[in-house]
């Protein structure tokens, strides 16, 4: 059985559909998990309202920082043993979590962070995995390979869909703040500690990227320059191609300043 928790802020809309979709579509889900990042808003008290119809559901509002990284809250008051981690507008597929069933019983090794393809919305093309390369201050392309067999391993993924177990999860750095960072930083600090990251073939999730009313939460640039750096410093990478990439879109004296903030944390 499986724990859906998702973090949210301003998105009522988006949390409807994916935790109705969730009690109506996967029985395999036995609990879901509302974090809200901003529950003193109108969507906030929708939210905690929605989670009142079932005792399936938990509402946690969660305000000492606004990040997309809060996300990690949803292992702290699971309580089952295997954990999925969406976004707050995110779909599964038929029989998604009869697949990643399948491969905690007959394939999962310890410290496993296990995903899936992200299916767009014509339905017919995916991407398996996260290339390494940059676009846009964003460290990851997307790309596609075939899996010839139930999983494959792969370098990363998109962060809207993942799944660990419980005590198994290595969680996001304390300092990150903001939204970005956590795609390749997380995946390497799997690998460091001897883990895999998995893609299985029928993990499918579909993702709402339009947002026609704008973007609800502060999106700053040099917020995901801070959680860059931190992720690389945290796990002893070089960070030298985070700067020059950053350059084309922050001017130095704001970088310089970022980098000089995280000196003293």
């Amino acid at each position: 059985m499986f724990t859906v928790g998702m973090a949210t802020y301003d998105d009522y809309d988006g949390v409807f559909f994916t935790v109705q979709a969730l009690r109506l579509y996967h029985p395999l889900v036995t609990e879901i998990i509302i974090i809200d990042n901003n529950p003193g808003s109108t969507h906030g008290r929708e939210c905690e309202r929605l989670s009142q119809i079932s005792d399936m559901i938990k509402y946690i509002p969660f305000s000492e920082k606004i990040s997309s990284s809060v996300k990690g809250e949803v292992f702290k008051h699971s309580t089952n043993e295997y954990v999925v981690v969406c976004d707050c507008h995110v779909l599964f597929i038929d029989r998604s979590f009869e697949a990643l069933t399948q491969f905690y019983l007959n394939d999962h090794r310890p410290y496993d962070l296990v995903q899936g393809p992200l299916l767009y919305d014509n339905l017919s093309n995916e991407s398996t995995h996260l290339k390494e390369g940059w676009g846009t201050q964003f460290f990851g392309i997307w790309d596609t390979m075939e899996i010839k067999n139930t999983f494959t391993e792969i370098p990363a993924q998109g962060m809207g869909a993942f799944s660990c177990k419980k005590g198994e999860w290595l969680g996001f750095n304390e300092s990150f703040k903001g939204f970005g960072g956590e795609e390749y930083y997380i995946h390497k600090k799997y690998k460091q500690k001897g883990g895999r990251c998995i893609c299985v073939k029928d993990f499918k999730w579909m993702h709402r990227f339009n947002r026609p009313n704008g973007i609800p939460f502060p999106n700053m640039l040099e917020d995901r320059l801070h959680n860059y750096i931190i992720g690389r410093k945290e796990l002893n990478l070089p960070y030298d191609d985070v700067i020059e990439e950053f350059k084309e879109a922050l001017d130095v004296k704001v970088i310089n300043d970022v980098v000089e903030q995280i000196a003293y944390t």
